[in-house]
């Protein structure tokens, strides 16, 4: 997106935008990863829904069907529970509310 820009001698065209730019994540067929809004509320940026292989979930430490926790790329904690998906494939459930 090309912004307007003074300069002494008028109007300059630029593209830089001073808002940062969201990541792009790459799914392992080398397309763009599917994303959905973060599930913080008043958040609305958008994160990757992850899938891993069960083996590097294992070297990692990362048990199937307990909860894991990490830091979004936007600084907000997320959980998650590793579910076996097809294959090798162990998709990560997000975890919604919080139970009493």
């Amino acid at each position: 997106m090309f912004v307007a820009r003074p300069t002494t001698s008028g109007t300059r065209q630029s593209c830089y935008d001073r808002g940062p730019m969201p990541p792009i994540w790459i799914n392992e067929d080398g397309q763009r990863a599917q994303t959905r809004p973060c599930p913080r509320p008043g958040c609305g940026r958008e994160v990757p829904i992850r899938r891993y292989r069960y083996e590097t979930l294992r070297q990692i430490g990362w048990p199937l069907f307990r909860v894991a926790r990490y830091v979004e790329w936007c600084g907000h904690g997320q959980e998650l529970i590793p579910v076996p998906d097809e294959g090798e494939w162990v998709w990560m459930v997000p975890i919604i509310g919080t139970a009493k």
